[in-house]
């Protein structure tokens, strides 16, 4: 992360007098081709920062982003059953999340206009991570996990491209002062190499796995209270396939 923390804070101080603007929003990725089999559409909240270029350069704006995105997060009570007949009965929550950083930089091709339409493209990096939580069973006696929280995560290099435009507020309000503060409404092409993430949109009951599955189990210990045998059940699936998103997303700029 430190390769694209630190040119971006050489490039801010550079362009120490130029045009500044702060971004904040909500974004729905929705997942293509084989990942769109596998989860559902990323809820994201977004923050960024940006300049605007001096000088003839002045039509294009660069910066950062940063966003922490919802995919899944849901309870299911699973039953488990063990070799000796035991039967434990226990809610697994999953949640799983994305969270993105990415350089930008885009393209005014209406400079100056309340309605402003731009070409924008990023690069950058994605992590998708998942937390699997097995709750301890009511009875004492019942067979409990040993590891009740099971974490995985993946990431890869990302680009972007997409267009959007801006409008400013003086379009909705006269007293508005003209080109401090704009809504920007955009869709992007996210595209990443190969990643791993828990298939949370087809989740399956413990006792009957998928046997035609493409998934990688995932696995948890188990211990039996009484005889302390250890053993291991699936608790979800682990799929991996190229990023692929669709990108809608509506933002609130203000210029310092």
């Amino acid at each position: 992360m430190k390769r694209i923390f630190t040119p971006l804070f050489l490039f801010m101080c550079m362009t120490s007098g130029a045009q500044t603007y702060f971004t904040t929003g909500y974004s729905a990725s929705v997942p293509l081709q084989k990942m769109a089999q596998n989860i559902n559409p990323v809820h994201s909240f977004h923050l960024g920062i940006y300049r605007q270029l001096p000088g003839k350069l002045s039509r294009i704006q660069a910066g950062v982003e940063t966003s922490w995105g919802l995919y899944a997060s849901e309870n299911r009570r699973q039953t488990f059953r063990f070799d000796n007949g035991d039967v434990t009965e226990v809610g697994v929550n999953y949640n799983s999340n994305a969270v993105q950083t990415n350089l930008l930089m885009r393209v005014m091709l209406n400079q100056g206009k309340k309605i402003t339409p731009y070409l924008i493209g990023k690069a950058g990096y994605s992590m998708f991570y998942s937390n699997v939580f097995v709750e301890d069973p009511l009875s004492a006696d019942a067979c409990r996990a040993l590891e009740q929280e099971n974490i995985i995560s993946d990431g890869t290099i990302t680009g972007a491209y997409g267009a959007g435009a801006t409008l400013d507020f003086s379009l909705f309000s006269k007293k508005a002062r003209k080109f401090r503060q704009q809504i920007d409404i955009g869709i992007q092409h996210v595209r990443g190499g190969n990643i791993d993430y828990i298939n949370t949109k087809r989740l399956y009951d413990a006792n009957n796995p998928p046997t035609d599955s493409e998934g990688k189990p995932l696995m948890v210990n188990f211990i039996n209270a009484s005889t302390q045998r250890i053993h291991e059940h699936q608790v979800a699936e682990v799929f991996t396939s190229p990023l692929r998103l669709l990108e809608f997303r509506i933002s609130y700029i203000f210029k310092f």
